[in-house]
């Protein structure tokens, strides 16, 4: 059994011990998502490379909620998120308690950490969201560019065990610190030079209003410490910052998001998207543009880079069930200055309970 199906027992009898001083009873919810997508690409080869034209991909999850109101104000929640199809050597996705009082949140377990909380999704998206790395997947990687969660710290720490504060919501601000032992899921060690360690995510966001729409801007500073402690060509720590923003008016939204990673070993990146949506009853339809490039040594300027845009549209069938299709054209410019162009379309079902 993985170490982390035993959170969610031990966080059920937490509140059950603390039943005896609950002014609400212990509720028990359980949901899930259901994501069916196929994709068809046409990618340029290698002479010697059969590149599959399509591609089939689905994300089943299950997850348990637990939550209590306790009468001196304060809330407990325990959450535990598993993959229901088992092709992964990972068996839960999340596994966290939190606790809420007029002072903020503190959140213990498996869960990325405020960065990712606070931005979420950087940009707007039709059908898909942020835990939809379909493009990339489905590709041939020329690059050595991580697509997936490249806007937020998630990528650096996934869902490590870790623990965070974030304050309460005072006139729109918040802000928040996290800090993960390593990145790793293993925990049980002490011998601090076996991997990156010591994870520190600081991120601040605010939101408003104005006349007719809504605005919110958010940035965040991390740091990961190399297990090695020298800055070579062989150090995995990194420090990392990024901006995000966005507004909403009538049935339109834009959002932007940049980050730069500075990793110990000099190959340096900067990331920028920026994506625009529009919604008038169950449809919706958006436009993104990303590009991410890093040096592809210590000891050049030459430039690994993405360039990827991507239009999609989507119709809400019911609460929590909708159909989307998109397309999608993609340059990959590798260490060589090979420009690799592909372009495809996308379909899919998402149903969420």
């Amino acid at each position: 059994m993985k170490r982390s199906v035993v959170l969610f027992p031990i966080c059920a009898a937490v509140l059950w011990a603390d039943a005896a001083w609950a002014a609400d009873a212990i509720t028990l919810t359980l949901g899930g998502r259901i994501k069916e997508f196929f994709t068809v690409a046409d990618q340029d080869a290698r002479p010697a490379e059969d590149l599959n034209t399509a591609a089939m991909f689905n994300d089943v999850r299950i997850s348990v909620e637990g939550k209590t109101a306790l009468d001196n104000g304060i809330s407990i929640r325990t959450y535990v998120r598993a993959f229901a199809v088992g092709r992964e050597a990972v068996d839960v996705d999340e596994a966290y308690v939190d606790v809420v009082t007029t002072f903020g949140r503190l959140r213990m377990g498996e869960k990325a950490g405020v960065n990712a909380s606070t931005i979420g999704d950087p940009i707007p998206q039709a059908f898909l969201t942020v835990d939809d790395e379909l493009i990339g997947d489905a590709l041939r990687p020329r690059t050595g560019l991580v697509l997936r969660d490249a806007f937020t710290f998630k990528r650096f720490t996934g869902n490590a065990l870790g623990v965070s504060y974030q304050t309460p919501d005072v006139m729109g601000f918040k802000a928040g610190v996290a800090y993960h032992p390593t990145p790793a899921p293993a925990v049980g060690t002490f011998d601090r030079r076996l991997g990156p360690h010591d994870a520190i995510d600081a991120t601040a966001g605010y939101e408003g209003d104005f006349a007719g729409g809504t605005y919110r801007v958010a940035g965040g500073y991390f740091h990961l410490a190399s297990r090695t402690g020298a800055v070579a060509a062989s150090a995995d720590g990194v420090e990392a910052w990024n901006m995000s923003a966005g507004a909403t008016y009538g049935g339109w939204e834009i959002g932007t998001g940049y980050m730069r990673v500075m990793p110990e070993n000099g190959l340096t990146e900067s990331d920028y998207i920026i994506g625009l949506m529009y919604g008038i009853g169950p449809f919706q339809i958006s436009a993104d543009y990303k590009v991410a490039s890093r040096r592809v040594s210590r000891v050049t300027t030459a430039r690994e880079r993405v360039d990827r845009g991507t239009l999609q549209g989507a119709y809400k069938l019911g609460p929590g069930i909708s159909v989307g299709l998109g397309g999608f054209y993609v340059t990959q410019r590798d260490a060589t200055g090979t420009a690799w162009d592909s372009g495809g379309v996308l379909s899919g079902l998402k149903i969420a309970f």
